[in-house]
């Protein structure tokens, strides 16, 4: 993303004159990170071209993750303009696991198991009234949120089904897989809204160069949601194969090993499949497409277990 006049103008009556170290995402036309330093202060500016990825994130940073103490970055300003909005926030130390390009199991498991207890913490301490992404001021930001946890499942299963369906990426055994799932969706009935991130990942967990886990970053995909949806992207893009790095989340996190949340995991496993699969042929994402295609298919297999 261009980082424009009207940007820069906006960020100096903020932080006063700064020179830009790294741009972080230079490919992406909808959101733009800048490594800065102003005033011999290094900072992050990201500037996002959608109010539905501001507005939770400059939400998050207001009123969750100050929780997790030193594990989050902390915001120092936001602003909105016409077309564009934007954060700054002073980083925490590190790199993503990601970036790091760790691969080794017995690396990455207390780094998983350290993510799921700071992900518990944080479910623990908020409870929200309604499903859905946050306004920066709390109300709803969608007109179509949701109070019960059981027609929030439904409706988003109901509307993904739906896109893909007509498109002729699912078949119609994925569609009697999702129609299950609505039937038994009565599973989430006694859920609460908790602070849900749909991108809660290694690609968004920093650790410094011993590997040590340092915190999270990346809040534009939270949302009051449902307290397993937190996994999903974990258990598609990160740990198809790798069941001991599920475990390891899992039991950080002091996830109840009990038919309930096995049932639970599957059907926040099929929604984030079927969703992937739209989402990852609509960019022409071969990786996102053929990971939630073979999510989507294992979930079909009875001998197949998340936890």
């Amino acid at each position: 993303m261009v980082i424009n006049e009207e940007v820069i103008r906006i960020v100096n009556s903020l932080v006063g004159e700064f020179e830009t170290i790294k741009d972080h995402r230079n490919d992406s036309n909808r959101t733009g990170v800048l490594e800065i330093n102003a005033n011999n202060k290094r900072m992050f500016l990201k500037i996002h071209n959608r109010l539905s990825r501001w507005s939770p994130e400059v939400y998050a940073y207001k009123n969750w993750t100050h929780i997790l103490g030193e594990y989050t970055p902390k915001l120092i300003h936001y602003f909105n303009d016409d077309n564009f909005y934007g954060i700054i926030t002073i980083p925490i130390y590190g790199k993503t696991v990601n970036e790091y390009q760790i691969n080794d199991e017995d690396i990455l498991e207390p780094i998983y198991h350290k993510a799921g207890e700071l992900l518990k913490q944080l479910h623990n301490n908020f409870e929200g009234t309604y499903f859905g992404i946050p306004a920066i001021d709390g109300s709803p930001l969608e007109s179509n949120a949701k109070t019960n946890p059981v027609d929030y499942i439904n409706s988003a299963l109901e509307g993904i089904l739906k896109s893909g369906y007509d498109k002729g990426l699912l078949d119609n055994s994925d569609k009697e897989l999702v129609e299950w799932c609505m039937k038994h969706s009565d599973v989430f009935v006694n859920s609460k809204p908790v602070p849900t991130n749909w991108d809660f990942s290694q690609n968004n967990w920093m650790v410094d160069e011993n590997a040590k886990f340092t915190g999270f970053i990346d809040f534009e995909n939270m949302l009051w949601g449902i307290d397993v949806d937190s996994f999903g992207i974990v258990i598609e893009r990160y740990t198809p194969n790798r069941p001991k790095l599920r475990k390891a989340l899992f039991e950080g996190y002091g996830l109840e090993n009990s038919e309930e949340k096995q049932l639970q995991l599957k059907i926040v496993s099929v929604k984030i499949a079927i969703a992937d699969i739209t989402y990852g042929a609509s960019i022409g994402n071969a990786r996102i497409f053929s990971l939630a295609r073979n999510l989507l298919d294992n979930l079909k297999m009875p001998e197949f277990k998340i936890y």
